[in-house]
């Protein structure tokens, strides 16, 4: 397939799961298709737009696998924006508005009131030299429409199917502002036809902002240019309410500090809404090879954190010794203490309980001490901590006690790794060896 795609954030904000989804799904169907990804800052916003945002974004790209063949930010692009507003000025496609918010936000109540569809009315198209003059000299400046088509278009869509939308039903689109700043309707059409742009992935949330922009593609192109469209259904908070990015961590950054594998991001994302399972690959490419964009539905589906965590578990789990030996522990920890890995920040707790310096703040009550003491002085008379003899003195000791397995495995366990619960504490016994085993519970 000849095959282009986008992913354009603009970097007012940090990178959320919703970006992200976007970005891995570009990514993987490119990828698939033996495509090209290009990789925009839409930056036209001078205002909002942030350094440390875009930086921000780069590095989570990077973090998530997303390598990208072509990048460029719009405000590189400003001439080449003015040069198309020209052209569709002089070919009529363009007008000048002068109304205010407050005018605006009027017509569409009164339109409303009316039961009316709340369209712009193109008064603006009417207006003499002289009130056009009196505007100006009262400090209005023009914003500029691009006036619609009087028509229906349609495209068959990847994802919904068949899509018709009547253009009579939406204003002609603001797409230069009164500041002279390109809006995301402008400059977006532009770029992805001077890129190449062959399919466009995006949220169902730009179906609108689709009809109207092949109207402008049509212009802009004046050929017959055609991209296609995939429109990913929106994802809901797990209750099933509208997804928002202020419930909860979201942001990339954010989850990769839980310690995340950015692996069981993309194992998530690439899947949810879709009817393909969710499995932990811990390669982007046998995840390319498993994505199929046809599978996804129009159904928006509910995002939890947890179904990344648990793939995350998976994840980590597998891997092999070589990829996690660099967190300080060594290949016999590593059998022992994998079962009790969630996330990456576990390595590090575990590091430092296996470590000679590591203390437990547990404090133990009487009969705990008693239990351990026992144990302890039990302990002084092995050579060498096996399974088997651990198993037994720790049996006598429960015996000679008269106690519970929880009454001497919970002080045991708390006292080792200061932990409610863990691997097999006898496996943690042997880990340690005799003196620090004794060293932690004399303490």
């Amino acid at each position: 397939m000849n095959c282009k795609v986008r992913f354009a954030p603009s970097p007012t904000g940090l990178m959320h799961v919703g970006n992200a989804r976007i970005a891995i799904i570009n990514h993987l169907f490119c990828r698939k298709n033996g495509g090209r990804f290009l990789f925009r800052i839409d930056d036209t916003d001078a205002v909002r737009s942030k350094k440390e945002y875009e930086d921000a974004i780069r590095e989570d790209m990077a973090w998530l696998g997303i390598g990208y063949d072509e990048t460029f930010r719009q405000s590189e692009r400003l001439d080449r924006y003015r040069e198309v507003m020209d052209r569709l000025i002089s070919d009529g496609f363009l007008y000048k508005c002068y109304e205010t918010p407050e005018e605006l936000e009027y017509k569409r109540k009164l339109a409303i009131s009316k039961g009316k569809p709340p369209v712009y009315d193109r008064t603006a198209l009417s207006l003499t030299d002289a009130k056009v003059e009196s505007y100006e000299k009262e400090g209005r400046l023009p914003y500029w429409r691009f006036k619609l088509p009087n028509k229906t278009v349609s495209w068959n869509d990847i994802i919904l199917g068949e899509v018709s939308y009547d253009l009579n039903s939406v204003s002609d689109p603001v797409i230069i502002k009164a500041d002279g700043t390109f809006l995301y309707s402008f400059s977006s059409v532009v770029d992805d036809f001077d890129s190449g742009i062959t399919h466009i992935i995006r949220g169902q949330d730009h179906v609108t902002n689709t009809a109207m922009q092949m109207a402008m593609f049509d212009e802009i192109s004046k050929s017959s240019y055609h991209v296609n469209f995939a429109h990913l259904s929106l994802l809901v908070n797990k209750d099933g309410s509208q997804f928002s990015k202020r419930l909860g961590s979201t942001n990339l950054g954010d989850i990769r500090k839980q310690g995340i594998d950015p692996m069981a991001i993309c194992d998530v994302l690439a899947t949810l809404g879709s009817s393909l399972d969710t499995v932990p690959f811990s390669k982007i490419g046998d995840l390319v090879n498993y994505f199929d964009i046809t599978k996804f539905s129009k159904n928006s589906p509910k995002f939890d954190i947890d179904d990344i965590r648990k793939i995350n578990c998976k994840i980590l789990r597998s891997k092999p010794y070589n990829e996690v030996k660099h967190f300080g522990i060594t290949e016999a920890e590593y059998g022992v203490i994998k079962g009790n890995i969630e996330t990456y920040n576990d390595f590090k707790i575990w590091s430092n309980i296996l470590s000679k310096t590591f203390n437990s703040s547990y404090k133990p009550n009487t009969e705990e001490v008693i239990a351990l003491k026992t144990l302890a002085n039990k302990i002084c008379s092995l050579n060498e901590l096996t399974r088997e003899s651990l198993r037994n003195l720790i049996q006598l000791t429960r015996n000679e006690l008269c106690i519970s397995d929880r009454a001497l495995y919970y002080p045991i366990q708390k006292m080792l790794t200061d932990l409610n619960n863990g691997p097999n504490v006898i496996d943690i016994m042997q880990l340690l060896g005799k003196e620090e085993v004794l060293r932690r519970i004399a303490r």
